[in-house]
Order: structure tokens, then sequence, then C-alpha cells
């Protein structure tokens, strides 16, 4: 009989965990918490998930959430995740997954930060290699964008910490929903000309995506700049202030401009990083893209923009495993190591 494991990727701004019996995956939890403001309250909120997942007797154990700037260091981060694993399953053995495509001991992990340090898009490429030996990985999230090459089954990514993945087009820091917007655009369409945006924290990606109908209130799970909530009407107002204004000023038709404009040039920043990569390969570059995230259609648009063929993460995971896809990864990792 197979050990049931649960597979975890703790991030900064989300906790994701997916349970694993057998090839299935029966329950996923997907949990937004914002570490840096309650760094102390992350063992508590792993326990609450793991009841909800019905418990392990393994755990494997990816995370980003050591970039949080409750942290000092990346060290530090790594270890107060590990400690809370520790405190919320004292019983359980942990398996933490590292970006040398290793899983390591707690204690080794400790001693290995940067090297167990936001390691999930390895664990979600190694996974993709088994299936599709010649791929982009394309893992669009709420905050940031994996492009992953894979050549002939193995992952060939050039960056291994996330200074290096920024310089290489590995990674790219545009999300669906978390993204301040006066990042993405220093100019929107106001009126037939170009306008300035505000530098200031008034909108994010999610307020463009809920305007146009790519996602819904209930996806919206981040929190709003302002703090009201999360209707059409709410996003509106959120996105005009980016230009100084309010809907009585510019109108649905000026709303819907700017949150276009948005969109359009979130999908050539990651269209950008996938040339980069592709550049990169020269003739060996893959020409398939294989989707991920709770961002596939941001994915798909700026897979499309160098032609590249799309297949899907989900015919593999499903839709809930695909959008947790480093949870996922991890636990089938896991359990292929612990068969071999």
């Amino acid at each position: 009989m197979k050990t049931r494991i649960i597979g975890w990727d703790v991030g900064g701004a989300n906790v994701k965990a997916a349970r694993l019996e057998g090839d299935a995956l029966p329950a996923i939890v997907e949990r937004p918490f914002a570490l840096w403001r309650e760094p102390t309250r992350l063992g508590e909120v792993l326990r609450e998930v793991g009841a909800a997942l019905g418990g392990a007797p393994r755990m494997a154990v990816t995370m980003t959430a050591e970039l949080a700037d409750c942290f000092a260091t990346k060290h530090e981060g790594v270890a107060s995740v590990l400690d809370a694993f520790a405190a919320a399953f004292p019983e359980v053995t942990l398996d933490v997954f590292g970006t040398d495509g290793r899983f390591h001991a707690a204690e080794e992990a400790r001693r290995r930060a940067l090297t167990v340090a936001s390691a999930n898009w390895m664990a979600t490429a190694a996974l993709v290699a088994d299936h599709w030996p010649d791929a982009i990985l394309i893992d669009v999230g709420s905050t940031t964008t994996d492009i992953i090459p894979i050549v002939s089954g193995r992952v060939v990514a050039r960056g291994r910490t996330d200074p290096g993945r920024l310089r290489s087009g590995e990674l790219i820091y545009t999300g669906l929903l978390r993204t301040p917007l006066c990042a993405v655009v220093r100019f929107v369409p106001l009126k037939g000309r170009r306008c300035r945006v505000a530098a200031e924290h008034f909108a994010i990606a999610a307020d463009a995506h809920l305007w146009l109908g790519r996602i819904d209130a209930a996806e919206y799970s981040c929190e709003t700049p302002d703090g009201r909530g999360r209707s059409r009407e709410e996003a509106a107002s959120r996105l005009a202030r980016i230009v100084c204004a309010d809907t009585e000023m510019i109108g649905d038709a000026g709303v819907t401009a700017i949150a276009q404009h948005v969109v359009a040039a979130q999908t050539r920043q990651i269209a950008s990083g996938i040339r980069q990569v592709l550049r990169r390969l020269g003739a060996a570059a893959p020409r398939t893209a294989v989707i991920a995230g709770s961002g596939t259609v941001l994915a798909r648009a700026a897979a499309e923009k160098p032609g590249l063929a799309i297949d899907a993460l989900d015919s593999r995971l499903g839709t809930a495993g695909a959008r947790a896809a480093p949870a996922a990864a991890v636990a089938h990792l896991l359990a292929r190591e612990l068969e071999q």
C-alpha cells in the first residue's frame, strides 16, 4: 500500500497543499495567508490546512516564503518555515525539496537554506519533464511567473536563485492577482491619449482581470489595495484611481481601456521572458509550452506570441492540481522516490 503524502508549497502570500493517495489527488487546499504580517501564525495555519486534508505520515515541502520581508535573510526564513512545520507536525517525517532536484531532511535543509529556498519551480518542472521531455513550463500564479525550459527530459534552467532567475528571464514578477499596476505600466490610454499613472498602490492586476471578466470575485482571493470589496464596480474605482480619476470622470469605456492595456502589458512581459529563454537555447529550444497555475489565461496568451504549441498541466494533475502545481508535484516526486 502506498504511503499517503501531503505536498506543500508555502509562499509569502498563500499556502497550498495537496494530499496524494496512490496516483490520485483527492484533496487540495489553497489558503491565502499574509505571512509577512503574522509570521508567528504559520504553524497554526499549517495545522489547519493539514487537518482539512486529513493528515499524512509523510510530508513533502517546497517554499518561497523565505523571501517575505519579515525575515532578515533567506536562512532565517527557511529556518522559520521549518520551525513552523516542526511545531505543527512533530511526529511527521518532513522531506524538503531543493533546486538541486533532490529531497533533503529537515536538518539538512536548515544547513542548505539557499538550496531549498524558492525551489517550487524545480518541483513542477521535474514532474513536467516526466511527461513532456521537451517543453517550456509556464506557470503563472497570483504574484509571479516561472518560465522553465526542459530539453531531452532534463530541466535546463540557467538560474538557481531568484536573482539568477530574474536575470535569465525564467522568473517574471507579474501574476494574475497581486501585481501593483504601477509596476506593470507607466502609461495607459485615456480619452484617446497617453496618460501617466500614479506611482501608488491604488490597483492590482486582479482589478483588471475582474473588470474584464477573466476572473470572478471568488477568484480575487488576495486583499484589495483599498480594503474595500471585490465587486466589478469597486474594481473599476481602483482602476480609475491609477490615473487619479474616478469612474464618473472616465466612465466604463475608460476603465475598460485601462484594464485591457494592463493585461496586454502583462502578456508582453511574460512573452519577453519566454523569448529570452528560447534565444538562449537556440536550435534546442522546445516548441511546446506546458501551462499551469491560476493564471493560465495569461500563460496561454503569452505562449502564443512566439508561436508555441500549448498543452495544459491540468491534463495530468486536474484543474485544482495544476493551480497548485508545486504542491502536487512534490507529493508525486516523493511518492516516486519512496517507491524506488
